[in-house]
């Protein structure tokens, strides 16, 4: 059983591995500046709700283009 044929048990202890944790920074959002109403006005429902998102609001593309804009340019007069 123990003889000249035995293989012998080997215990390997495992590496120690560091992982460096990555910094992750969040990205710098720009709000688009408007100096009146008529410039939100000439955008499109899409780029209004986009426009409304940066600064923290949900606008429902069902509603017509001037309540929207009423809507956002109330948000972004503050």
């Amino acid at each position: 059983m123990f003889g000249d044929g035995a293989k012998q048990q080997v215990f390997v202890s495992k590496p120690n591995v560091v992982v460096k944790k990555k910094t992750v920074t969040n990205p710098i959002i720009i709000k688009p500046a408007f100096k009146n109403k008529k410039e939100l006005a000439k955008l499109t429902k899409v780029k209004l709700e986009e426009i409304g998102r940066t600064y923290g609001i949900e606008l429902d593309r069902r509603e017509r283009k001037d309540k929207l804009v009423n809507q956002l340019w109330k948000v972004i007069k503050k």
